[in-house]
């Protein structure tokens, strides 16, 4: 009978915390029809997430994160995830005959998963808050640093430009998140206060709201036939074909702890929005790049609570 009571506590937090995604998302396509609602708006609502609450959460969560063996395996997996499915996607996209701007939109968009905006809700969702130390390290470790290097290298390049790694260099250790991941680790010997404490988590506790928000403003769901083929390769890999890969190598070595399950939730997160923004941006399949952006995060709200059911 406890253990009955218990299952209907876990469920109830778990659906509590996705009916807030969901009614979010909800709030910022509805906000899509308002005309005299700034331009900006989303920009904006990211701006606070990438400068105040991200940071915030960052500084909280890794203060309560045990430094073990464990917390390499996120990051080891982060890249070698991303370089699986760019090599997939690179020698199907080559074999099919597609176009440089289709193939540079889905280098771009299906190796970055959403691992921060929207993954760190969903872990903190299905698996809990003592999983977010772990989303943050696939996140800062793996995803972001992939989008500053990678992402810029494969938008140069298949945009035709070029790039300058001392441009990139630059962006990377001036990111707000990055910076306030190697404060949190240099100030690991030093206990915050409660108060000190209390602030951070009351700050990081609007990311949700706020990103959901904004991803509900930017999402676009244009769908043209020529694109229908790459899209569907481009869905698949990333709800499902990366996740399975991560389960599979995590089965066969025999880990199956908090952070294992943490990296086959975040291999099944939607495309990044800003690896689909820079797709953009550099005129790679726009409307390719926009519509995978769009439908995974819709259809990941599903895939992802069925990989956590799995695992």
């Amino acid at each position: 009978m406890i253990y009955i009571h218990a299952l209907f506590i876990l469920l109830f937090v778990i659906m509590s915390n996705l009916i807030v995604v969901l009614v979010c998302l909800a709030i910022g396509l509805l906000l899509q029809k308002k005309r005299d609602l700034p331009e900006s708006l989303a920009a904006s609502l990211n701006t606070y997430v990438i400068y105040v609450a991200l940071p915030a959460l960052v500084l909280f969560e890794i203060h309560r994160l045990t430094l073990d063996s464990r917390a390499i395996l996120p990051f080891v997996f982060a890249w070698l995830l991303m370089v699986i499915s760019a090599l997939f996607i690179y020698f199907f996209a080559k074999r099919a005959g597609w176009s440089r701007s289709v193939t540079g939109a889905l280098m771009l968009t299906v190796p970055l998963g959403n691992t921060g905006f929207v993954g760190i809700p969903l872990i903190d969702a299905l698996l809990g808050p003592r999983a977010i130390p772990y989303a943050i390290l696939y996140d800062q470790f793996g995803t972001f640093i992939a989008l500053n290097t990678y992402g810029s290298f494969i938008a140069a390049y298949y945009s035709g430009g070029a790039t300058s790694w001392k441009s990139l260099t630059r962006v990377i250790i001036s990111f707000p998140p990055f910076v306030a991941l190697i404060l949190a680790f240099v100030s690991l010997p030093v206990d915050f206060s409660d108060w000190f404490s209390s602030v951070l988590q009351r700050i990081s506790s609007t990311l949700v709201p706020v990103v959901m928000v904004a991803v509900g403003l930017q999402w676009r769901l244009r769908l043209e036939r020529e694109i229908i083929a790459p899209l569907a390769l481009g869905l698949i890999a990333t709800l499902f074909l990366t996740p399975a890969i991560a389960w599979i190598i995590l089965y066969f070595l025999g880990i199956n702890n908090l952070a294992a399950q943490v990296v086959v939730l975040e291999a099944a997160m939607p495309a990044m929005i800003s690896a689909g923004v820079l797709a953009i941006n550099y005129q790679l399949s726009p409307r390719l790049a926009s519509s995978l952006v769009g439908y995974s995060l819709l259809l990941s709200l599903v895939t992802v609570w069925a990989w956590r059911q799995f695992i």
